[in-house]
């Protein structure tokens, strides 16, 4: 199991260029404005047609502490259904046995109780309220698990602990608390009968930390569906700012002086965020048949969520020769969704089917590698252009496999399957050294965060923005 130590970058990832085991020279490294002209009399252009299918699994992807992880509703997405986000998690003293200021809870007395989640940002609709609410856990936490997407904790529906209407546009404002002023921050204020027993019962409580989670189980924060919204909200639970507040005074004093303790995340502290898809009557329902002539829709929704499968069978025929530039394109359908909150993704990763007991998929040979766990997007490809196709503005991905079909035009390695989707992070499970004699390490990249983007893309269609393999080629 790998260790996460980076958060989802949800609009850039640095880029670096990177050497490569290959003999082939690609003449792009130092810029497309290089390639020679297309003459055909010595350099030639075609575009192979892809066969491109829907696959629509169910995928369950682990959630990492540093992860940003996603609170809220989209309940009728066209393309790809219903999706509901909620978190799960335990706040805590940083350090156990502990202690409450005095010693003798009874003289102690609640004020108020806060939790607050520090806010990211937000996909879909920031306009539209949302509620926010509290329960408490009845499922504990194993310490020894990842959980993932699809790991959903029961509460007790029973107990309201509290609950939050809130405008996601507005959780970046400035709030000004008692002694704090601060921002990005969704808060929501807990009941006091319910704060109120960690103290009166804190003698037994805080003895460790095992004697906290007997007590408490944690928090599940969900989303009120009938009170509605059209977001998935982004918080961080590793920050400073995710806590729960307890605003205490002591009875013994004449005067109201309050002092606030605070249960952070800490090292100890458990955690999930489920993220549930219902199809319902979308349109991914009705391009999943798998045709052998391909779909002429594609449905790409960031993870966990579906992807596409392509085949490239003219490269299987392709003569030998030498290849300035191979580019698989894909091209937003338009038009585009008539709900412009629901964006698309950042990026698309496209990797290779493979049969290997180690992974079922790996990076594409000879033309994806990674230095210091950083992927070489700059030659690569997969980030998210805007671009006018004469109907309109959509979203277009290109990718770089000049060398990949090089390998199989002259040295006629495996033309393999391959898949394109918009992973939360890129996953390499095992080192090993590719057909270009590339030493590829077992890594963990993010790239999208969970749940945010879906794409509708052109795809096996006789139309001139249809998935294509672009070729710029000579003859030996």
């Amino acid at each position: 199991m790998f260790i996460r130590k980076f958060k989802a970058l949800p609009t850039y990832i640095l880029f670096i260029l990177l050497s490569w085991g290959c003999t082939k020279i690609d003449t792009t490294d130092l810029g497309a404005n290089l390639l020679p002209v297309v003459d055909n009399i010595h350099t030639f252009d075609t575009s192979l047609i892809v066969v491109a299918n829907n696959i629509d699994p169910f995928v369950c992807d682990s959630v990492y502490r540093s992860d940003l992880h996603g609170l809220g509703i989209i309940p009728n997405d066209p393309y790809f259904g219903k999706t509901t986000g909620r978190i799960y998690c335990e706040l805590k003293p940083l350090t156990f046995p502990f202690t409450f200021p005095k010693s003798d809870a009874g003289m102690l007395v609640i004020d108020s109780a806060v939790l607050v989640l520090n806010y990211s940002h937000t996909y879909g609709d920031t306009l539209l309220p949302q509620k926010a609410q509290v329960f408490q856990l009845t499922d504990l936490f194993d310490a020894d698990s990842t959980y993932t997407t699809c790991n959903v904790f029961n509460y007790d529906n029973s107990i309201l602990l509290g609950e939050q209407t809130f405008i996601p546009a507005r959780l970046a404002d400035s709030v000004h608390g008692f002694r704090e002023n601060a921002k990005n921050e969704l808060r929501i204020k807990l009941s006091n009968s319910f704060a109120q027993g960690f103290l009166t019962d804190s003698a037994l409580i805080f003895k460790s930390n095992t004697t906290f989670k007997n007590y408490f189980k944690g928090f599940a924060v969900i989303t009120d569906s009938i009170f509605g919204g059209n977001a998935i909200n982004y918080f961080d639970l590793t920050s400073t700012g995710t806590r729960v507040s307890f605003y205490i005074r002591t009875t013994l004093s004449a005067v109201k002086d309050t002092s606030i303790i605070d249960f952070s995340f800490s090292d100890s502290s458990e955690h999930g965020n489920s993220i549930v898809h219902e199809r319902l009557a979308s349109e991914i329902n009705g391009h999943l048949s798998r045709p052998a002539t391909g779909d002429s829709l594609l449905y790409i929704q960031t993870a966990p969520g579906s992807y596409v499968q392509l085949k490239i069978p003219g490269l299987a025929g392709f003569p030998n020769t030498v290849i300035h530039r191979a580019e698989l394109i894909v091209d937003e359908a338009y038009p585009t969704p008539s709900d412009p909150f629901l964006t698309t993704p950042n990026f698309l990763y496209l990797d290779q089917d493979t049969s290997s007991s180690v992974s079922a998929h790996v990076p594409i040979p000879c033309d994806f590698s990674i230095q210091s766990q950083q992927p070489n997007y700059s030659y690569f490809g997969g980030a998210r252009k805007r671009i006018n196709d004469g109907n309109g503005t959509i979203s277009q991905y290109v990718f770089n496999i000049s060398r990949y079909v090089q390998s199989i035009v002259t040295r006629k390695n495996e033309n393999a399957t391959l898949r394109l989707q918009a992973p939360y992070a890129i996953v390499n499970q095992t080192s090993y050294t590719d057909r270009c004699n590339q030493l590829i390490p077992a890594f963990i990249f993010p790239l999208n965060n969970i749940a945010e983007g879906g794409v509708r893309l052109n795809g096996t269609n006789n139309t001139p923005q249809r998935i294509r393999l672009h070729i710029i080629y000579s003859a030996l």
